[in-house]
């Protein structure tokens, strides 16, 4: 056996075990994680449930947003869209697509303080026109089942929780979602594991602004939005910040009954992702690359190292080189129990299986925008939400 191949069947070796962690991980972690359709054998929730859907320039997905709540098992509601300096065809195809349902209604809102992130000020503006018991943030890119909001409701409602949170599946319409939502996503969940969001003791708090469930009493009781204000992901901040007051949290996977089309272009899901790992990362440039260097060790370094050696250790069994079926076989086990693992994470996303065949060079593009991040931390480069631009501070 060549230099070489030890070190590539050492390298092979490593990511074996770390496949077999992360399998035995993920399989531990899913029993503990709440599903929606729990909430199908709960009482059901009284009250009025006020929707606040904050929309700027939702031209591309308004329309799909309003017959979903219009579909929804859930008759006793009021959507309340809150069109946040628009500039496109969203309150037209709004309306049509409304029909004339009094529960749908909008807000035009042509104005952001400076001290405010745009996002939540246009959350703001709906909640003071709610009258529901329950206030349900959402986005204009989600798309629920019919019988999702009653689902959600009763399992707050029988959990007693302050915010209730639902993370969807993400659509996987065009190529580049196909090939880097799964990965974009797995990193996020990495960051923030949803069984310890769930959990009692020693909770991670965590929260997806897709889907944010309040008391109406416990969200006023807190602040509202007031309490994070200038927050770029304020799912995160209402997490971290009712966390530390005492408030009660959850997390539900919903993946099988909201849909979210996040990103209709490559840069657009560069961006928005960027800036989600820059919050996540609490913006501290050096987590960041922390992330980066350990996505790029475990999904491109050492499945790329378990495959050379499946090749070295063919080539060395032809020329009849000793110990080189023993490297072949290493490598094709590590490579074996490495996709193993990602074609795992794409099931439990219900993203395509083809995509898994292409997860190191999917992984390679990630790292680049965990990267980013920190360089634009460092370096103060406005980061570009909302129709506004923020300078962020680095931790």
């Amino acid at each position: 056996m060549t230099v070489l191949g030890i070190i590539l069947a050492s390298l092979s070796l490593v990511l074996a075990a770390v496949s077999l962690v992360l399998i035995v991980r993920i399989a531990r972690a899913d029993r503990k994680i709440p599903r929606v359709r729990d909430g199908d054998l709960l009482p059901p929730a009284a009250g009025l449930l006020s929707i606040v859907i904050p929309a700027h320039n939702e031209e591309r997905v308004i329309a799909e947003s309003v017959r979903g709540l219009r579909r929804q098992t859930r008759r006793n509601f009021e959507a309340i869209y809150v069109l946040d300096r628009c500039t496109d065809r969203t309150r037209e195809l709004l309306v049509a697509a409304a029909e004339g349902d009094p529960r749908i209604r909008f807000i035009e809102n042509g104005h952001c303080p400076d001290d405010w992130a745009g996002k939540c000020n246009a959350c703001r503006v709906g909640a003071r026109e709610a009258t529901g018991e329950w206030l349900l943030f959402t986005d204009a890119d989600c798309r629920f089942a019919p019988d999702m909001l009653d689902a959600m409701l009763a399992i707050a409602q029988a959990r007693g929780t302050t915010l209730l949170s639902a993370l969807g599946r993400l659509t996987f319409q065009h190529g580049f979602e196909r090939l880097l939502q799964p990965v974009a996503a797995a990193v996020l969940l990495r960051i923030f594991p949803l069984d310890k969001a769930n959990r009692e003791h020693r909770r991670w708090p965590f929260a997806n602004g897709q889907f944010l469930l309040f008391r109406r009493d416990a969200y006023e009781a807190f602040g509202g939005h007031d309490l994070v204000k200038d927050a770029l992901l304020e799912d995160l901040a209402f997490a971290w910040r009712i966390h530390a007051r005492g408030g009660r949290l959850g997390v539900v996977d919903a993946s099988r009954r909201m849909e979210v089309a996040m990103y209709d272009s490559a840069k657009a899901m560069r961006s928005g992702w960027t800036r989600i790992y820059i919050e996540s990362c609490g913006r501290r440039p050096r987590r960041l690359v922390f992330a980066a260097v350990e996505l790029f060790i475990v999904s491109v370094v050492l499945p790329l190292a378990a495959l050379a050696a499946t090749v070295v250790g063919v080539a060395g069994s032809l020329a009849g080189r000793d110990g080189s079926v023993l490297v072949a076989a290493i490598g094709l086990v590590a490579i074996t129990l490495g996709f193993a693992t990602v074609a795992l994470l794409h099931q439990r996303q219900r993203a395509p299986l083809l995509g898994a065949f292409a997860h190191p060079f999917a992984a390679f593009h990630v790292v680049r925008w965990l990267f980013d991040g920190a360089r634009m931390l460092r370096q103060r480069v406005p980061v570009r939400w909302g129709g506004r631009e923020y300078i962020l501070e680095p931790q």
